[in-house]
């Protein structure tokens, strides 16, 4: 009988996997298909941020930061004693119209009990501190400038996660898992990610289609955040000389990854120019199309225990926040499954218990 079996090796396995093997345990990590083609991490924009309304979302935001920080140190290893995940510092801007705004002053009630360190401007007062911006139609903006925010390279992160754990005993091997009881296992983590009702059919996450543009513009403004417009749904960052930016339309039951490019032309670039009144110039130069592992209930991830099992334990639903909250539900999954408790973050809140209930716990603004 195996000691822990993980079913799912995308970027929460992996940093699943390296947590429990640093506490000793032994574990196996079984992925369906190691290119990680259509996984969620390796197309996304990278992300990592702590601007969110719920506590809890906000904390994991906080340790994930620290973490990269310490990454170099705690992940080197014998055939890489140089990991990095490449963090480009460039903070996050939050854009809000008068629709959002209540709400938005209501989340940084928590940015400030939790020391978030996010600043508040009001729309007018945007061009004082990012002049390239249009602030028409926006209310209230929040950003940060301290170096706590930004993206990285999430192959570098779950390249440096996965061969951490091996280092340490971790076995990750292909295999796909049709039935969790065809596992014999002591314990059991579902990380299945979009296709986790495939594994656990009370569980409401499905995989939803999202699709990014890279765009070329003759300005190029390197020190520009990761910017989300709440009044569009577009949000975009550099990339190099160029740029991604995402579609605030995203698609169910998909089987197929085609860029839906008709996004480009009737809503991002309409978005992006409104915005950035320089981005009237760009070009698109391409495009992908990515999943996000959707919590039908509330966008909120789903993390713990499951009832129903007396070995079963899963992480899924993060909705597009897999790769920045990867970190603190590694620890915490682990937290839970060695002392029965949650210990640097209490993560209850995300329990399926409220999932069974039918109970939202909605986390807004999914970028």
């Amino acid at each position: 009988m195996d000691d822990i079996v993980i079913v799912g090796g995308g970027i929460i396995g992996a940093a699943t996997s390296y947590f429990l093997s640093k506490e000793g345990r032994k574990v196996k990590v079984i992925e369906r298909d190691p290119t990680y083609k259509k996984a969620s991490f390796p197309l996304s924009l990278g992300g990592f941020r702590r601007q969110f309304f719920q506590k809890e979302n906000i904390m994991l935001g906080k340790f994930a930061r620290e973490f990269l920080l310490k990454l170099p140190e705690e992940l080197k290893t014998v055939k890489n004693p140089n990991p990095t995940a490449s963090m480009v510092p460039n903070g996050y801007l939050l854009l809000f119209g008068p629709e959002h705004a209540e709400e938005q002053y209501r989340a940084l009630e928590n940015h400030v009990e939790c020391e978030a360190g996010t600043k508040n401007i009001k729309g007018s007062e945007i061009n004082n501190v990012f002049p390239y911006v249009n602030n028409e139609g926006i209310e209230t903006a929040t950003y940060t400038d301290t170096k706590i925010e930004g993206w990285i390279d999430p192959y570098l992160l779950h390249n440096a996660l996965k061969n951490k754990a091996i280092e340490l005993g971790a076995e990750f091997t292909k295999g796909e898992v049709k039935s969790l009881k065809d596992l014999n296992a002591n314990i059991i983590v579902s990380a299945a990610g979009c296709w986790t009702n495939e594994l656990l059919n009370d569980v409401p996450v499905f995989p939803q289609k999202h699709t990014v543009f890279r765009v070329k513009c003759p300005k190029h403004i390197p020190e520009m955040p990761l910017t989300g417009d709440l009044t569009t749904g577009v949000y975009w960052r550099p990339e190099g000389k160029e740029y991604l930016a995402g579609s605030p339309i995203s698609k169910w039951d998909c089987d197929d990854l085609e860029p839906e490019w008709n996004d480009f032309e009737e809503l991002v670039w309409p978005g992006l120019a409104k915005r950035i009144p320089a981005f009237e110039e760009l070009k698109l130069t391409g495009g992908w199309a990515g999943y996000y592992d959707t919590n039908k209930l509330d966008n909120n991830a789903i993390v713990g225990k499951h009832p129903a099992y007396k070995n079963v334990y899963l992480a899924t639903g993060f909705t597009g926040r897999g790769l920045m909250q990867s970190p603190g539900i590694g620890r915490g999954l682990t937290e839970l499954i060695t002392t029965g408790a949650y210990q640097t973050i209490d993560l209850n809140c995300f329990g399926i218990e409220r999932i069974l209930n039918k109970k939202e716990r909605i986390e807004p603004y999914v970028l």
